[in-house]
Formats: C-alpha cells, structure tokens, sequence
C-alpha cells in the first residue's frame, strides 16, 4: 500500500499531535476571529476575487502545519507527503474529464426538465475573475493542504503504524482502521467551520457522517491510486465545481457527488496501465 511513496518515513506522536493543535488552533481562528473581522477582506479586495480569504487561510496552515511541523519538526520531504510531479499529468486530464462530464449531465438533465440549457453559473454570478479565484483557493489552497494533511500524511502515517502485513487481509484490516481514525479527525474538523457558517449544533453533527463518508471515499482512491494530486482536484471540484452552465441540481456541489466520483474512479483504476 502507498509503494510509490518517497519512504514511509513514521513521524512521531508528539510532532503529529503538534500538527493536529496547530491546525486545530488556526482554524478556530480563522472561523471565529480573522473572518468575521472583515480583516481578510481588505486584503483581498484590491485583486477583485483572484485572491479569497479561503487561499490566504489555507496557504497560512500550508506554511505552519506542513511547513514548519512537518517538514521542518518532523523531517518530511515532498514525496512525503504523498506528492509527485509525474502524478500531474493524469490527474489533470481525469480532473478536467470528470468536469466536462458534470456540465454535460447538468446541461443534459436542465435540457430534458425545462427545455432549455441556463448558461454562466458562478461566472456570471461571481464573475470571472472570483469564479477562477475561488477555484485557485481549492486548487492551490482548502482542497491542497486538506489532501495533503488528512490523506497524505495521517492516512498514511497511521497505516504504517499498525505492523507488518502479509496477507491481502491484513493489508485491508490495516487500511480501514487507519481510513476510519484519519477520516473522523477530517469530519472533526469541520465542527468548528459547520458552526461559524451559522448552523446548530444539532445541524453540524448531523452532517458529519456525509463529510466522514466524502473523506473515506477520498482515502480510498488515494490508497487505490497512488495519486494524492487527483484527490486534489476532485476535492477541489467539489468544493467549486466553476460550471459553465448553471449549477441548478447542485450535482457536483455536494458530499455524494464527491463520494460516486471517487469510488468510481477508484474501481476503474488499474495501477499497471495508469501511473
């Protein structure tokens, strides 16, 4: 499992907890304090949308929890992390694939209930320049770091702490242990953001189980693929699907949407005809 990784170098207890508070703390900040400051605002502002709070905030925790922690505390290189440059190409042509895929079904499915084809979406909602901002925040920020942090370094670094393997048995007992403990510290997470955004408590952890579902379908075609750089973009399209028709079913904007794509990708993957 994980065999094109650079090492599986284990990272101690202590610099993984140390990560988890950071990320922790800074998201907590950002949620309650930096955000509804308005602060962020004036920053991004001058850049009409390019730049979002969501790419500050997240190129913040790219630079201490990965950054300084990890790499620097706890020694990581890029391979790592899960990250390969000759991933790029694949990743690219199934990530803009799956994209043209979504536009045809919404442009399809708007033609068939109303006759008609609404074009635009965001692009004339946010306008280009935020619409390709918001989607750079994902790319380059939100979707990178969380795919790096929660499948690329703990899925991995939990897997590789639960002994040897030697049967195909063993190897999947390992993987849905550490899927399941990975996997319910990223819905965790996503308490304290659920909570800013205005929901009820009730609400928020109602709708854990969907983020934890979403991030084990996204562990999965990690460990399927070997390609952390493809979690990004699906994650990413997730996130902000940028459709050039309008999102009017919200089919790539939601937690199933993330969950089919990545387990259909997952089954379809042959690691001896796609590297």
């Amino acid at each position: 499992m994980f065999q094109r990784a650079g090492s599986n170098k284990r990272l101690s207890i202590s610099v993984l907890g140390l990560a988890m508070a950071v990320h922790v703390a800074l998201t907590l900040v950002f949620v309650f304090i930096l955000f509804p400051s308005g602060v962020s605002k004036l920053l991004v502002a001058p850049t009409y949308g390019l730049v979002t709070a969501t790419l500050l905030a997240n190129l913040i925790l790219l630079a201490a929890v990965v950054g300084i922690v990890l790499s620097f505390l706890g020694g990581l290189r890029l391979p790592d992390f899960g990250l390969c440059s000759r991933d790029l190409p694949i990743a690219l042509v199934l990530t803009i694939s799956v994209w043209i895929v979504v536009n045809m079904i919404e442009g399809a499915w708007q033609f068939a209930a109303n006759g008609a084809v609404s074009w635009g979406g965001a692009w004339q909602r946010l306008g280009v320049t935020a619409a390709i901002g918001a989607l750079v925040a994902q790319l380059f920020g939100n979707a990178l770091y969380e795919e790096i942090f929660f499948r690329g370094v703990l899925l991995r670094q939990v897997y590789w702490r639960l002994g040897p393997e030697t049967t195909h048995l063993q190897k999947f007992q390992k993987l849905a242990i550490a899927l399941a403990i990975s996997q319910s510290l990223f819905a965790l997470i996503h308490l304290p953001i659920l909570l800013s955004g205005g929901a009820s408590l009730i609400a928020a952890l109602a709708t854990l189980p969907a983020i934890f579902t979403a991030g084990a379908a996204l562990a999965i075609l990690y460990a399927r693929s070997d390609n952390l750089a493809l979690c990004v973009g699906i994650h990413s399209l997730a996130n902000k699907p940028t459709l050039l028709v309008a999102d009017c079913f919200d089919i790539p904007n939601n937690l199933l949407f993330v969950t089919v794509t990545c387990l259909v990708l997952a089954t379809l993957w042959r690691r001896d005809n796609i590297h």
